[in-house]
């Protein structure tokens, strides 16, 4: 089932049972566990099944993007938005430069028709700004160094001004540690853990961002790796600097970057919400009798 979280109410004892499966190592758009209400989202598809003429007819691997290949594929009602034209090219399992990194093979999510493929590191974001308290969430190669999430006021740069990324590295990674928080100057190792026990294998990363809160919950594979209190991280070196601006993703380390099934969107409410909505609606009909 895409729901790794499964919730049972015993209406009598009002008892709550919180299970969770194994996480997924790629997420499809609109099959996440996290996210309730999408903003925002694209899956990369190029050729006949892409929606819009532009990536139908894109060339796999053709770099920089032709025109119109860069426009955020979902939208859902919001300002369009659209990926920097020289980020990446778009490949699909058919047609990949594998380089000396080595392609590790389709995730089993979206990659035959379609997903990033960058030379060397770098970042990439979109233009955001309509919560304060989001997911932001793609599927990635693990880099030999590390893939970053970057929320803030720049974009396309994790040293950007106004910036917070999020670094992700493999199990036991020196000297930086698994989970690393970044403001463009200086990298705090949070002491999180990721789950994540080698390179070169497509893992699905995601940040739960509550800017009022000051905190990002960390997820690998939709399983929560913990939740970073910018406000105490670092002595203090990180807060008060979250904003919405932009979002986007990149990463470090080898001479080639893929990712897929980038979305945004609102959080699926905590279940102690949904409970509590519950007994409201309950008790009002009660009442009424």
């Amino acid at each position: 089932m895409r729901n790794d979280r499964r919730h049972a109410i015993l209406a009598s004892g009002l008892a709550i049972a919180l299970t969770a499966t194994a996480g997924h190592a790629a997420i499809t758009v609109g099959g996440s566990s996290l996210i309730g209400q999408l903003d925002y989202s694209d899956t990369f598809t190029i050729g006949a099944g892409a929606p819009g003429a532009a990536r139908q007819t894109y060339p796999p691997q053709t770099f920089p993007l032709t025109a119109g290949v860069e426009n955020v594929e979902s939208t859902y009602g919001n300002p369009a938005q659209n990926w920097p034209s020289d980020a990446w090219s778009i490949a699909t399992d058919a047609a990949v430069n594998p380089g000396a990194f080595g392609y590790p093979g389709g995730s089993g999510a979206g990659t035959a028709d379609g997903f990033t493929q960058r030379g060397g590191g770098g970042d990439w974001s979109i233009a955001y700004g309509l919560r304060d308290v989001f997911v932001v969430q793609s599927d990635f190669v693990q880099m030999s160094d590390r893939v970053d999430i970057t929320i803030g006021a720049t974009p396309n740069n994790i040293f950007g001004a106004g910036n917070i990324s999020v670094f992700f590295r493999t199990t036991g990674f020196t000297p930086f540690g698994e989970i690393g928080i970044f403001n463009g100057a200086l990298e705090t190792n949070t002491g999180l853990t990721s789950g994540i026990p080698a390179a070169n294998a497509w893992e699905n990363y995601a940040l739960l961002v509550n800017i009022p809160n000051d905190t990002i919950e960390v997820f690998v594979n939709e399983t929560s790796r913990g939740t970073i209190d910018l406000a105490t991280v670092g002595g203090g070196a990180y807060a008060g600097v979250l904003s919405n601006g932009f979002v986007g993703f990149g990463g470090a380390g080898d001479d080639r970057l893929w990712s897929d099934n980038f979305q945004i969107g609102a959080p699926i409410p905590e279940p102690s919400a949904t409970i509590l909505l519950g007994l409201a609606a309950l008790l009002g009909l009660r009442r009424r009798r």
